[in-house]
């Protein structure tokens, strides 16, 4: 298992709902090892105006390859018409962790 293999997959939303069917959904279908919600204060420029936001961050962990799966969930799931959907690939960490992140 290389740890290119897995990947952290960050999305921000407006609801606690919204957040939890997102971790829900891609959790059941599979494609997640693990989805964490904080709350978080955003601070951001959108459409020409500053804003500030309260809203709820998912940090989710998963194998690389389920990366597309898991971006058209989102989307088809997500109350935002842009919602942040990044992909961060995992360079380094606990082999074993790694592993029951890919499923191995």
């Amino acid at each position: 298992m290389e740890s290119k293999d897995c990947c952290i997959v960050l999305t921000t939303t407006d609801s606690k709902k919204n957040a939890n069917l997102i971790a829900r959904t891609l959790l059941e279908d599979k494609l997640v090892a693990c989805v964490q919600i904080d709350k978080v204060e955003s601070f951001f420029y959108y459409e020409a105006s500053y804003r500030q936001a309260n809203e709820f961050r998912l940090m989710i962990k998963a194998p690389s390859d389920n990366y597309k799966a898991i971006e058209k969930s989102i989307k088809f799931n997500h109350s935002y018409r842009l919602p942040q959907i990044i992909k961060l690939d995992i360079v380094e960490g606990l082999p074993d962790y790694l592993k029951w992140i890919c499923g191995d």
